[in-house]
């Protein structure tokens, strides 16, 4: 398809024209999740300029690098009257409890357009999930973008669990987004995007962003862009078939929450556990080590009476 019917799709996406109505839903968000500093907020940028046809603007401001990312809060940018993209604080370590908030965030349980901190714990992602009970969010329908710099290399083990995690939540198989693409070699691109389908990932776009030293419009970096959102709605139109309910779907995606929490919970206890054990292990080594000195202090002094004597 060419960009032109690309883009009318796009604009045209309403969710009152699926097969079974908005079923309750009222809009889409594209909630773009992933690490910090890989490229989601020049997406955005890059897809509103291009849907809106006017000059290159910096809706969402850029990190200078990865580590200085610039997003700590949960921004939402309206792309067209029925679709929302969300530019989600990331990760950075992609420990447990950024992964935590990061699902807090593509889950919809966080407020929109309001800074992201991470939690500190069990408790404390127990408070915000209750604390989400007072958003009127329920009715948005949500799919998940991961947005990843192939340049960073990849460790499969933490995105494969973030596209399972991302596919539970939403029921919607994530849209994967490779940033950069004109500065990875074609092998490494190849073989990223052959480890993500493996992982389980179908849709998998390379794309370079629009930046303001470079922003000359071109047709491989509009085809790219706009099919990534194309497909993606094509995903939404094709699961709108299904009977759906807004709240059933998000008490589902509280429950998987509620448990990733619980167990997570449990993994901190079970690692406090063996640290306090180790802790524990290396004083008695430390009092063994202290009294075999004291013995061997005691001989020597015995050698020494004996030899006086």
């Amino acid at each position: 398809m060419d960009t032109d019917n690309m883009k009318e799709f796009i604009m045209n996406f309403s969710l009152d024209n699926c097969a079974r109505g908005n079923q309750g839903y009222s809009r889409v968000l594209l909630q773009l999740f992933g690490y910090a500093g890989h490229g989601k907020s020049s997406f955005i940028n890059s897809c509103k300029y291009i849907m809106d046809d006017s000059e290159y603007r910096e809706y969402a401001k850029v990190a200078d690098s990865r580590e200085a990312p610039e997003t700590m809060m949960r921004n939402s940018y309206k792309l067209t009257e029925n679709v929302t993209l969300v530019d989600n604080r990331g990760g950075g370590k992609m420990n447990k409890m950024e992964t935590g908030e990061i699902y807090l965030q593509l889950g919809n349980f966080l407020p929109l357009d309001e800074s992201v901190t991470w939690q500190t714990g069990f408790d404390d992602m127990m408070k915000k999930i209750s604390a989400s009970e007072r958003q009127g969010c329920a009715a948005d329908f949500i799919v998940p973008v991961f947005v990843y710099c192939p340049k960073a290399g990849i460790s499969p083990t933490e995105e494969k669990e973030m596209i399972s995690s991302a596919r539970t939540i939403t029921g919607v198989d994530p849209t994967v987004v490779l940033t950069h693409e004109l500065y990875v070699p074609i092998h490494q691109l190849t073989k990223i995007r052959d480890t993500f389908r493996k992982m389980g990932a179908r849709n998998i776009y390379p794309v370079e962003n629009y930046t303001h030293g470079d922003n000359l419009k071109t047709r491989g970096k509009h085809t790219a862009i706009l099919q990534c959102l194309y497909e993606s709605l094509k995903d939404v139109e094709f699961k709108m078939k299904e009977e759906l309910n807004p709240s059933e779907e998000r008490i589902k995606r509280k429950e998987f929450l509620m448990t990733f929490a619980h167990k997570r919970a449990l993994e901190n206890q079970k690692q406090e556990i063996k640290e306090m054990q180790l802790k524990e292990q290396l004083e008695r080594e430390k009092e063994q080590e202290k009294e075999q000195e004291k013995e061997q202090e005691k001989a020597k002094r015995r050698w020494y009476y004996l030899w006086l004597h």
